[in-house]
């Protein structure tokens, strides 16, 4: 350990040092200044390691930092060495500390594999972060502050809106939640941010609607397509539980559709009964593809050996767009055909039991949020309601009302 110098570190002192000068400060043993042959000027402490031999480690740089900075930074280093601590080690450990982007690259790999993620939640998780990894990819796990994520939060807000910032922090919650599995960081920094208030989505079709949505499809060059709306429309059925479809899945003679796990949103096995429009549908459809393995093949892909790939069509953005325009329809969406099925049952008087076991939902309190599509079924109660108050208030108007007498004096 190098003596203390008669030389206290100032502002000053540094000014003046000249190239090639190393200055040790009377204040802080070890603490000290080295000023290189170009003129450049850092702040550095001077220790023992555990073999004995003399390190050396840059703690800030002027001007950059002040005096008193480093001098600070310093102090606490030195300390570490006093607790047994090398710096250098600490160092190069800070180097290899994984980054959020490396994070990232382990759980949309290793960890998605390992937990069967399906693709489209990779996919979509992968889309999410992009708001997130240019300003956090470089930063140290175990660096990333609450605040940090807040940040982001926010930022994602204004960038990309409510819906998709909520789902970033989910995606960095899970994230944060691998990094403490995997030991390296302790504590989920997500867990003190909480999400943007969203508005439920209450949107369904009329009648009139769906008598202009089933026209257009009608209309529609590929009847292919239009059919994967219908079946969306006449099951109440997810997106990518219809476009992943294969035949196999289908009894057509009792009716029953078994969609495996690996299609549902809750990863469980859905079995559906099948009648009427909708089982008349798929027979006309496996009549005209009898031999066919997805319902809805997409395009053909060909190898580099001249042979054909079909895979499941991936989506219905072109084909809904143009039938949407057709049909008149305004603020529209694919899934609200979910929402417009359901509504119809519960108008036609089903319960809500029924509607959650149809939908394929494991919770009653899902289902319960589709009653609030049921206008008609609204509309009829709060009749029964009005009219039943209002035969109170005739019988009320009926009776002889006596007043009181007052007591004479």
């Amino acid at each position: 350990m190098p003596r203390l110098s008669t030389v206290r570190l100032t502002k000053r002192v540094v000014e003046n040092a000249r190239p090639g000068e190393f200055i040790s400060d009377s204040v802080l043993r070890g603490f000290g200044l080295r000023v290189t042959a170009s003129g450049t000027k850092s702040f550095v402490i001077t220790y023992r390691k555990e073999n004995g031999d003399q390190g050396r480690q840059v703690v800030g740089h002027y001007p950059a930092d002040t005096v008193d900075e480093a001098r600070t930074e310093a102090q606490k280093r030195l300390s570490g060495v006093k607790g047994g601590r090398d710096p250098s080690k600490d160092r190069k450990a800070l180097r290899a500390a994984p980054m959020v982007q490396h994070l990232a690259d382990e759980y949309l790999g290793s960890y998605a594999a390992s937990r069967n993620l399906r693709a489209r939640t990779v996919k979509d998780a992968r889309t999410v972060l992009t708001l997130a990894l240019p300003t956090l990819g470089r930063c140290k796990v175990q660096d990333i502050t609450t605040t940090d994520i807040r940040r982001a939060h926010g930022e994602a807000q204004k960038l990309a809106g409510v819906y998709q910032a909520n789902r970033l922090l989910a995606v960095l919650s899970k994230m944060f939640s691998l990094a403490e599995e995997l030991g390296w960081r302790s504590g989920n920094p997500c867990r003190g941010v909480k999400k943007f208030h969203e508005d439920q989505r209450w949107r369904n079709l009329s009648e009139s609607e769906v008598m202009r949505l089933l026209g257009a499809c009608d209309g529609y060059e590929n009847q292919n397509a239009a059919d994967a709306i219908r079946l969306l429309l006449f099951t109440g059925a997810r997106l990518q539980e219809v476009l992943k479809a294969e035949w196999s899945q289908f009894d057509l003679e009792t009716g029953l559709w078994e969609k495996p796990s690996a299609h549902t949103k809750t990863n469980r096995q859905h079995r559906l009964q099948l009648d009427g429009p909708a089982l008349a549908l798929l027979r006309d459809m496996r009549l005209a593809n009898s031999h066919g393995e997805f319902l809805f093949p997409g395009e053909p892909i060909v190898t580099e050996t001249g042979s054909l790939i079909v895979k499941a069509r991936a989506d219905l953005k072109r084909p809904w767009a143009h039938i949407v325009k057709e049909a008149r329809l305004d603020d529209v969406c694919l899934h609200d055909l979910r929402r417009t099925t359901a509504s119809f049952m519960l108008s036609g008087g089903a319960s809500l039991a029924t509607v959650g076991k149809t939908l394929g939902h494991t919770q009653a309190s899902t289902t319960a949020r589709y009653a609030q599509l049921a206008q008609t079924v609204q509309r009829d109660e709060l009749r029964k309601v009005g009219e039943h108050i209002s035969d109170l208030q005739a019988r009320a108007r009926e009776g002889r009302v006596i007043p009181l007498r007052t007591a004479t004096p």
